[in-house]
């Protein structure tokens, strides 16, 4: 008789197959297939690093991370996973999440940002720090002084120097003499510009100080300069010659002025008109003294009877005196003058 043979399920046997695998019946057999993400290493089903091998796939800005039968993918630091299954830069600069120090601008890059210091500043992550320019001596031009400032700097021109207006590094010298902003300069005399300044070089009769013309005072300066009974007297740029009071001339030669011949009524009637260089004296006429601008009787028996004898007695007069002895007595050829003045009648 036949035997009716039927297949064995093998799968249906305990351990056919290995862990993390699959058992497949065939007519007359079996196979074992790994789950995916295994392979089989000829003893048993290991896991497959997908990540290794390179058979992931993955987007962009993400990293691989293998796990048991699969892998997974992670978005990198500063990147964000979205819906469409992209990883998306995050502007960490725009998000607020970016920690800039003063002084600089936050530039995003791709998955991260950088801090930028300003112009005029230096330094790092952390901090920005003012560059001072002027430690460099070539950063201002010549006739200038650098002034450090926050981030920048300026150049100040020196006196007498200014920018030229398209640079502000460059100073120039100034040509105060054609500048209309300064006026006329140099006042009676002509201006002549110099490097950074100008100077006055004066008319006649004028001394310069560099920038101003000053008058000169030929009076002080020379005590001499006028002829004698003259007076110096400055003017602007120059100086005059006056004769002095009592002398008359251009200035440059004065005479005496004779006052006497000029009006006999300079004096008193009773006095002489005496013409002294530059001026004139009264002199009173003998007998007389001068009282102010009169001449009066002197009465000189007043003042030791005159002087007459003993015996005479003394007489005023009009501009003189006389002197009379008495009884007894002679006159003597002194006129009773003197201790002679007078002579006895008689001798005993």
């Amino acid at each position: 008789a036949m035997m009716d043979c039927k297949d064995i399920d093998e799968c249906k046997q305990t351990g056919a197959c290995p862990e993390l695998s699959h058992c497949f019946n065939t007519a007359g057999s079996f196979h074992c297939d790994c789950w995916g993400g295994y392979h089989y290493n000829g003893t048993r089903c290991e896991d497959i690093n997908e990540c290794s091998v390179g058979t992931f796939t993955c987007p962009d800005n993400s990293t691989c991370h293998n796990k048991e039968g699969g892998y997974n993918c992670s978005c990198n630091s500063g990147f964000l996973y979205s819906n469409n299954s992209l990883c998306l830069d995050v502007d960490e600069c725009a998000t607020g999440k970016a920690q800039c120090p003063n002084a600089s601008n936050c530039q995003n890059t791709a998955g991260w940002y950088f801090c930028e210091c300003w112009d005029g500043y230096a330094g790092n992550q952390t901090v920005c720090e003012d560059v001072d320019e002027c430690l460099n001596n070539s950063t201002c031009s010549d006739h200038s002084v650098c002034v450090n400032t926050e981030g920048s700097f300026l150049c100040l021109c020196d006196h007498g120097f200014s920018s030229n207006g398209t640079s502000s590094t460059r100073c120039e010298d100034i040509d105060e003499c054609s500048h209309p902003e300064f006026g006329p300069l140099c006042t009676h005399g002509t201006c002549i510009n110099t490097v950074g300044s100008f100077y006055c070089d004066c008319h006649k009769g004028f001394w310069s100080n560099h920038t101003r013309c000053l008058d000169i005072d030929e009076c002080e300066k020379n005590e001499s300069i006028c002829q004698p009974h003259s007076t110096c007297v400055n003017i602007l740029g120059s100086y005059e010659c006056n004769c002095n009071l009592g002398y008359t001339g251009n200035g440059t030669y004065c005479k005496d002025i004779d006052e006497c011949s000029k009006s006999p009524l300079r004096c008193h009637k009773s006095s002489q008109c005496i013409n002294t260089p530059g001026s004139y004296v009264c002199v009173c006429a003998p007998g007389l003294i001068a009282l102010g601008s009169l001449c009066v009787d002197l009465d000189e028996c007043q003042s030791n009877r005159g002087g007459c004898h003993p015996a005479a007695t003394c007489y005023n007069s009009a501009g003189g005196f006389q002197c009379q002895c008495g009884n007894g007595w002679n006159v003597s050829t002194r006129n009773g003058h003197g201790m002679d003045g007078c002579l006895p009648l008689f001798t005993f």
